[in-house]
């Protein structure tokens, strides 16, 4: 845990526990694109990213057990260090996903059940003509254009995790997004040039 032992960590309990949960939606989504596409460097970064929601989980309870200034205030923070638990639960089991990944144990009913959900990950190559291609994320606001939230962006052999919003689509990237079937259908439709422009263009 070497390269988290000087991360910076939110100062009070509130951003504490948001980042923590932003980091199990984060884990979860990135332990579904390894599953489904049997990617051992998202499987990998999966872990890490359990390793600094352990750090956030630690400091909260540190935090929120110095703010506890009496009974009253001490059963408040007893429910948000309960709800902290389940997060943590959460990125539990998204870490196992991982470790299923890189020791290739993971059964096709998995990939299978991945795949027929209602909201499922998907695969977008970005072509050189495309209407993508040289804007930001905040630009192209994707989520809000079509229903596709972009998780991390393949560029070469390098994975761009949790981009944000200054980040620009290039031409040839790989874009791992979280929607709906129709909605990713969508959005190959403009990385692939077929549609030239977003909704809002």
């Amino acid at each position: 845990m070497e390269e988290w032992d000087e991360v910076e960590v939110p100062n009070n309990v509130k951003d504490i526990f948001v980042e923590m949960k932003n980091t199990a939606e984060l884990m979860v989504d990135l332990a579904y694109s390894a599953a489904l596409f049997r990617e051992k460097e998202i499987a990998e970064e999966v872990l890490e990213l359990e390793e600094y929601l352990d750090i956030l989980n630690y400091n909260l309870m540190v935090r929120a057990v110095l703010a506890a200034r009496n009974i009253k205030e001490a059963e408040q923070i007893t429910s948000i260090l309960q709800m902290a638990r389940s997060i943590d639960d959460i990125s539990n089991a998204a870490a196992d996903l991982a470790k299923m990944v890189i020791e290739e144990k993971l059964h096709r009913l998995i990939t299978e059940v991945i795949m027929e959900s209602e909201e499922t990950i998907g695969r977008v190559m970005v072509s050189p003509d495309s209407y993508l291609v040289g804007k930001s994320l905040e630009e192209l606001d994707i989520p809000t254009n079509t229903g596709v939230w972009v998780v991390a962006i393949r560029r070469g052999k390098r994975w761009i995790f949790d981009p944000d919003e200054d980040t620009k689509i290039m031409p040839g990237d790989i874009i791992i997004g979280r929607g709906t079937r129709t909605a990713l259908d969508y959005l190959k439709e403009i990385a692939r040039g077929i549609i030239k422009v977003m909704p809002n263009g």
